[in-house]
């Protein structure tokens, strides 16, 4: 996540958080139809319609990653890549500008230069032999090499300023850098760079990993997560998440489960996946709006999870989940969902008026975003436009009030400066 919106959404939900006001819903939907899919569905006659077809969705794929710096093409990457670009990655510390608090205590300068250290940038060389790897538990993506906490605010417990995003098992990485002390590689996945524990990444050869790249047999995770044994271990699946099957039987589907030998080598565990289980699709899912808006509410009310933690989702990773259901790989963050490949509309300018027209018209699934902020539209009820998101906080008569969970709300939602949610749009996004 980039910086600036990294501290201003921590600082102002870390504020929220110390709130003790009571919280009054006003905006948010609390009861009612209106809190299923299925009211949504109902409200949109092309609901079932396929939006992209298998090879639609592929060529939206390429074009996302030629139009979004972060997004990548894993299959294609490189075996070699030149050592100073991503020296230039790690080393920038700007977020050790700041104030910085470790469990309640501000962080020393020490205590920042040893994390510059473990960056180990003077071991990069000028170009880098890639080694590849899969990850085989649900793990967070870090700024920097260290698995500690730390909060732009003493009190805060749920915005770590160095947690960027999570990734999930069998998600293919590619390994450029390990830090000084060997805890920690430096990895590039399909849409984000950073810091991963090396115990939660199985090393592998090309070939290997390629079958996690890009399989050509595979099931889909279409709840909120799926939780499977693996070994000894229960191992979460979050949305959207793609196990490669590598046999099948009338009963049942055997996939491939990502799993490490003591020498941190990849191994391949079979895992039976009954064919009546609910919670996963074989192939993705056909892109039609009812889709995504089903994906999306299967985490209604769940806890917002910054940077994917607490085992959910944020306002932009719900997006990434929802998409990726339907084989659409779309960057992490926000500002970039805004910017990427689709019919992008540029809302900035208009009134309000203008903007309820372009919204109407809209597929429902579609996202909204603003500054800090991605939702999406579920469609009208009563001329007024409604949209599922993980919230953090809102605005109401002036005071902070806090949700921190996937809401159901219209467009009047208030942000700090008293303006609604309808005027600080700034884009329309419909992946297409």
């Amino acid at each position: 996540m980039l910086r600036s919106m990294k501290k201003t959404l921590a600082l102002c939900a870390s504020l929220v958080l110390m709130s003790t006001a009571q919280i009054c819903n006003a905006g948010i939907v609390s009861t009612g139809a209106m809190l299923t899919p299925e009211y949504w569905i109902q409200q949109n006659p092309n609901a079932n319609a396929v939006i992209l077809d298998a090879k639609g969705v592929s060529n939206l794929n390429s074009k996302i990653v030629s139009e979004s710096p972060s997004v990548c093409d894993l299959a294609s990457y490189p075996v070699s890549i030149t050592g100073i670009n991503i020296k230039s990655d790690i080393a920038d510390y700007s977020l050790l500008e700041d104030d910085l608090y470790l469990r309640g205590v501000k962080v020393s300068d020490n205590y920042k230069n040893i994390l510059r250290t473990q960056t180990n940038i003077s071991a990069i060389p000028g170009t880098i032999s890639v080694q590849y790897g899969v990850v085989v538990r649900r793990c967070p993506v870090r700024n920097l090499p260290t698995g500690e906490a730390l909060f732009y605010d003493p009190e805060d417990k749920d915005f770590d300023a160095l947690q960027e995003t999570m990734l999930d098992p069998c998600e293919p990485v590619a390994i450029l850098h390990t830090s000084q002390n060997g805890y920690f590689y430096y990895v590039q996945a399909r849409n984000y760079k950073g810091w991963v524990y090396k115990g939660n990444v199985g090393i592998t050869d090309r070939k290997t990993w390629l079958e996690y790249v890009k399989p050509s047999n595979f099931l889909v995770v279409t709840d909120k997560d799926l939780t499977l044994k693996v070994g000894a271990e229960q191992v979460l699946y979050q949305q959207g998440s793609v196990l490669p099957i590598v046999k099948e039987v009338p009963e049942y589907r055997t996939v491939a489960a990502p799993a490490r030998d003591k020498n941190g080598r990849l191994i391949k565990e079979p895992v039976n996946v009954l064919k009546s289980n609910t919670k996963v699709n074989k192939g993705f899912l056909p892109y039609t709006s009812a889709n995504i808006i089903k994906s999306a509410f299967k985490f209604y009310n769940s806890p917002y999870g910054w940077g994917g933690l607490k085992d959910s989702v944020d306002c932009s990773s719900l997006v990434f989940n929802v998409y990726r259901t339907v084989g659409i790989y779309l960057p992490r963050n926000a500002d970039e969902q805004e910017t990427t490949a689709g019919a992008i509309v540029n809302l900035s300018g208009m009134d309000i008026a203008q903007r309820n027209v372009q919204i109407g018209a809209l597929v429902p699934g579609a996202a909204l975003a603003m500054p800090n902020h991605i939702v999406l539209y579920l469609g009208q009820n009563n001329d007024e436009a409604y949209a599922i998101h993980s919230l953090g906080s809102h605005v109401e008569n002036g005071a902070r009030k806090v949700e921190m969970k996937v809401v159901v709300s219209d467009l009047k939602l208030k942000r700090a400066d008293g303006a609604s949610y309808l005027a600080h749009l700034t884009s329309a996004c419909e992946y297409r």
